[in-house]
């Protein structure tokens, strides 16, 4: 990435928030925080950043100081960091790691006097304190900001961004892009599709046919993305798609390819369960990580004619192909899991049918009018559950796409899978204070959008284009539902963003 794009990224995402917050007194400050924080505590009296900034630490956080200071250079401070013992001219930044159980993993607070200090427990708490203090000092050098206390932590652990990078190639400048903002806005997962009918998008040495010609990265460009994973604690969420939307693979790898027809796999042969392994073995060497997304969606082996799922069927005293799509879940599950990372799968399994699905296992529900697989079956059960639904997560066509003054009004606990005009045909609420810790949090899905109408769609920030639809800043919206619930009124959120506010006749149905 060039220096140009870089510092393109940081004030695109920096105007965002030029927008003032007016404080309990009524007051106007230029604090146009999102997600807002959960406690804010303003004093009298300002304080004014130098434009040489000085970032102290004790050593362990260099990589994180260094982040910070070059994305305070794009702001036009002139940054450095070092040993908090360095004699410095200029404002200090002191990063203090403390023992308080209180913050969490994620939780930090910031306090703004005569200088500035960002205390948490852990590297993210202080990295998600750095990206609070950019968006205070958003204005530059020699412009004052309020003297205050914040003390922050986030609503739900698992705050995401999936981007379908198989039916329509992105480039790796623009997910290079798309992390950086996205951490700005404290979202902590990033799901790639890397894999459907269209594409195959990873390289492969273990199966050198498999990547699609002209529409898959490099091994040097994953290790850049993962390295900006590493810096902006964004953990990268894989998704290879099986044992539906497997064309691609099946093109890659013919042995894969089901008796039954489909451009479904095989999953009644050994030998598809030993390559899916040595594959995503591969996959999971060039992106470490905590969880693994499966797919699993949009699949049916009911009346296959396949020899080998036939014989799997007997072999495992299977009775029909909903059993065996079952048995594969598992079969992978066991793998994932023996691979040290948390798999999800999309809600395409019926939680009442045997052999029954490993309850550690996260669904993800998308289309809430499926009788029997809808959230209450998957929680009833004793799954886990991250909010995917269309309503309002999916930016997909104009047939999905939610507006920003709707997606106000959502909270993690709301699922919906209406289409427009009436984006709220179906939908459900679940009390906060029973499914509590049952919601983990949510993710914008965005599917088969290009590349050039994405900005738009997502962060409001280019056009939508006419084929696509209106833009919107609706990743900033869902990043302060996923961090600070519903302690903010819609009005205050869409003001916040520079959205329009609509009345509450447009609030969803309950």
């Amino acid at each position: 990435m060039t220096k140009q794009t870089f510092l393109s990224i940081i004030s695109i995402t920096i105007l965002t928030f030029c927008i003032p917050l007016a404080s309990a007194e009524g007051s106007e400050l230029p604090m146009p925080l999102v997600p807002y924080p959960q406690e804010v505590l303003v004093s009298e009296g300002s304080f004014t950043p130098s434009k040489q900034l000085f970032l102290s630490h004790d050593g362990s956080h260099g990589e994180l100081a260094d982040t910070c200071v070059k994305d305070l250079s794009a702001m036009g401070f002139i940054a450095s960091h070092g040993s908090s013992d360095a004699k410095v001219s200029g404002s200090m930044i002191k990063l203090n790691l403390v023992k308080n159980q209180q913050l969490g993993k994620e939780g930090y607070q910031l306090k703004i006097d005569s200088g500035v200090s960002i205390s948490a427990a852990t590297s993210e708490g202080l990295f998600w304190g750095t990206r609070t203090l950019l968006q205070l000092l958003h204005a530059g050098p020699e412009q004052a900001i309020p003297q205050l206390t914040i003390s922050d932590q986030p609503e739900f652990p698992y705050r995401a961004l999936m981007i379908d990078n198989a039916r329509s190639f992105h480039s790796i400048d623009f997910h290079l892009k798309t992390i950086k903002r996205m951490a700005s806005y404290k979202l902590n997962r990033y799901q790639i599709h890397f894999s459907d009918d269209q594409s195959y998008t990873l390289p492969s040495a273990a199966f050198p046919n498999l990547p699609t010609k002209d529409r898959h990265f490099t091994p040097e460009e994953i290790a850049k993305l993962m390295e900006v994973c590493r810096r902006y604690h964004v953990m990268l969420v894989p998704e290879i798609d099986v044992p539906g939307h497997a064309r691609a693979l099946i093109q890659g790898i013919p042995s894969l390819g089901c008796g039954g027809g489909g451009g479904k796999l095989c999953i009644g042969k050994e030998q598809t369960y030993q390559t899916l392994e040595k594959l995503f073995t591969e996959v999971m060497e060039m992106m470490p990580g905590g969880y693994w997304h499966l797919g699993a969606d949009e699949v049916h082996y009911q009346g296959t004619k396949c020899v080998d799922c036939v014989a799997r069927m007997k072999k495992e005293k299977l009775e029909n192909g909903d059993q065996l799509f079952n048995y594969f879940i598992n079969r992978m599950h066991g793998f994932i899991k023996n691979n040290h990372r948390q798999m999800l799968v999309w809600e395409g399994f019926s939680p009442t049918l045997a052999p029954e699905i490993h309850k550690d296992i996260i669904v993800c529900p998308f289309d809430i009018k499926h009788k029997g697989k809808m959230p209450a079956d998957y929680f009833n059960a004793g799954y886990k559950v991250l909010n995917t639904s269309w309503t309002p997560l999916y930016v997909a066509d104009k047939l999905y796409m939610t507006a920003p003054e709707i997606i106000a009004r959502w909270s993690p606990y709301m699922f919906g899978a209406g289409r427009s005009p009436q984006p709220f045909a179906y939908w459900k609420k679940f009390n906060p204070e029973e499914y509590q810790g049952k919601v983990l949090g949510g993710q914008v899905c965005s599917w088969a959008t290009e590349e050039k109408a994405e900005e738009g769609l997502l962060f409001g920030t280019g056009p939508g284009f006419p084929e696509y639809g209106r833009p919107g800043k609706r990743v900033q919206i869902v990043a302060e539902r996923l961090w600070t619930g519903s302690k903010t009124s819609a009005k205050d959120l869409l003001e916040r963003v520079g959205e329009s506010y609509w009345p509450a006749e447009a609030k969803p149905k309950k």
